[in-house]
């Protein structure tokens, strides 16, 4: 009696170890961040003697499409030697009515960064970044910003924005880390 007390203790405490160790945590996966889709960027630029102007930058299907469709943009055209403020505005217009995101990510701003390059960085055609706008945390957001252009030449402008970047005081987009949700390069003209 012992004994099969003994063997059933035993069959009881090898079910349960095998039991535990057959049984798998259930792992929760986060659903992945859905991103809003970003067709048009638009550079709107004011500055001395009333200039107001606006850029823009359109891609068909969507900044980050495998399939853009037709892209078209606009010349960067400002005077050499001068201070503009911009502000970048962000829209989709493959829907109806357009949908504005730009204030979805001003609400955003810690997550997001926009940096702007230009190319050649100083000389003829080249534009120089100042003042740009912070976020809650007192960190670059740079949804407005200056410009501050060189002397008459061409050259281009790259805007990018990262989503959820780990640098924020980065100024070139391989440094700030995060996800790429736009980027776009405008030919630039100072004359």
């Amino acid at each position: 009696m012992k004994n099969t007390f003994v063997k059933i203790a035993s069959l009881t405490a090898l079910s349960a170890i095998l039991f535990t160790a057959c049984k798998k945590d259930k792992v929760e996966t986060p659903a992945p961040v859905e991103q809003e889709l970003i067709t048009t960027i638009k550079l709107n630029v004011t500055g001395d003697g009333g200039f107001n102007k606006t850029f823009t930058y359109k891609v068909e299907n969507g900044f980050g499409s495998t399939t853009q469709g037709n892209i078209t943009k606009d010349d960067v055209v400002l005077a050499p030697g001068k201070t503009y403020n911009v502000s970048v505005e962000l829209l989709n217009e493959k829907v109806s009515p357009v949908e504005n995101l730009t204030e979805e990510v001003v609400g955003e701003s810690d997550e997001h960064l926009f940096l702007f390059q230009s190319s050649p960085a100083t000389g003829n055609g080249a534009i120089s970044f100042s003042d740009g706008s912070k976020d809650g945390n007192g960190s670059p957001f740079n949804q407005t910003i200056k410009f501050n252009t060189a002397t008459a030449g061409n050259g281009a402008l790259t805007l990018t924005l990262k989503h959820q970047p780990t640098n924020k005081a980065a100024t070139i987009p391989e440094a700030a880390g995060g996800e790429t949700d736009v980027e776009a390069t405008f030919a630039v003209k100072l004359q």
